[in-house]
């Protein structure tokens, strides 16, 4: 089973990535709201890449 704590991790960081996304649009003033840097952003996004299936993304280039 996975450890509660490393699945609450993960769901925040989804959380944020998608809020940068879909609410703001805006790297920076998401890591401003979540207490995060830029480039902890950027490292969460580039592993999250690598399993393009969990924010739905399909392999193929973006439209």
């Amino acid at each position: 089973m996975n450890d509660p704590l490393q699945d609450r991790q993960v769901r925040r960081r989804l959380a944020v990535l998608r809020h940068a996304e879909e609410v703001t649009g805006n790297v920076a003033q998401t890591c401003r709201y979540y207490g995060i840097s830029r480039q902890c952003y950027y490292t969460w996004l580039r592993r999250l890449e690598r399993v393009p299936w969990i924010m739905g993304r399909g392999r193929g280039a973006r439209s």
